[in-house]
């Protein structure tokens, strides 16, 4: 299989979803065998050889998930809703999916898809879920009829969702174990508005990634969006010097300890930055640029391209 991740190729009248190929470094044409109005997501899953999507056929058609054999297979629904446009997330084993729905309500309904037993858990309001590195967990952002919102987690093996923290909580992600979460709390947020690490076997919140400048002084950084790249290995996240000020805001990537890799000034990933593979960013839009998580080899144009959009 090779490495690489879906794009829009814009030079197609419309836009549609081609791969960009990692290895030859070029946007190659995926071919569907049915024509889509729009898509949400597309995502491939190099371990079992086949592509999931969420897209829809007409305006008049509910969003669906499908999945495809690379790169010719049959297309096949593995979910669909009616309530809305939604986004999935795959586990890392693919044998779930971790929805979002945008229905009537002000926040996302998420929910958890056994896709092969056709089994689906509602996991109620919320936001930012993150599968642990094996897919036995799924960390999210519970929001109880308003906010704040507070961490739960799902267990696969149960099927059950567990409050982790009395405290709310306005960010979090699985550090590279389940045991160690990378978050902030709402308190943490008043104090200082940096992350921090918990490690839940020892039950102690520690300081995730503090700057160079922050070290010598005691001014708080602001640090907001942290994501991890799929095998949780690596971490970015946006950094300002203050909370109301993001025209010079970096993003700072990280190893799962919280030290700093690189810092990408605004005007070099702005206005969008995701990880695409274990160890591969993607930034900019419209033509995007890939990089490696730690920089080195520089940054990589893809030309005539920009990330999946969702066109209302």
């Amino acid at each position: 299989m090779p490495r690489g991740f879906f794009v829009e190729d814009i030079r197609q009248k419309p836009p549609v979803p081609a791969f960009y190929h990692l290895g030859h470094r070029k946007v190659e044409p995926f071919v569907f065998k049915r024509s889509y109005l729009q898509f949400i997501e597309v995502v491939l899953d190099r371990e079992h050889h086949r592509v999931f999507f969420s897209a829809r056929e007409t305006a008049k058609d509910p969003f669906r998930v499908y999945k495809k054999s690379w790169p010719d297979g049959e297309e096949v629904v593995v979910y669909e809703n009616p309530l809305g446009p939604f986004r999935f997330l795959l586990s890392p084993d693919s044998r779930m999916l971790a929805l979002q729905v945008m229905g009537p309500s002000a926040w996302p309904i998420l929910a958890v898809h056994d896709w092969e037993g056709n089994k689906t858990v509602l996991l109620g309001q919320g936001f930012s879920p993150d599968w642990s590195i094996d897919g036995s967990r799924l960390l999210f952002l519970q929001i109880p009829g308003s906010l704040p919102s507070y961490l739960a987690e799902y267990r696969v093996d149960t099927a059950t969702s567990t409050i982790l923290l009395k405290e709310p909580v306005t960010e979090a992600v699985f550090a590279n174990s389940p045991d160690k979460i990378i978050l902030k709390t709402s308190l943490q947020a008043k104090k200082c508005d940096e992350f921090q690490i918990w490690d839940r076997t020892r039950e102690m919140f520690l300081p995730f990634s503090v700057g160079p400048a922050r070290k010598s002084s005691k001014h708080c950084l602001c640090q907001r969006e942290i994501n991890a790249f799929p095998g949780h290995e690596f971490f970015y996240f946006k950094e300002s010097e203050t909370g109301t000020d993001f025209s010079e805001q970096t993003v700072v990537v990280s190893d799962a300890e919280g030290g700093r890799l690189q810092v990408l000034s605004h005007d070099v990933w702005n206005p969008k930055v995701t990880p695409v593979e274990f160890a591969t960013l993607a930034i900019g839009d419209d033509p995007l640029a890939v990089m490696s998580a730690d920089g080195t080899g520089g940054a990589t144009e893809i030309p005539h391209s920009r990330f999946i959009r969702y066109q209302k």
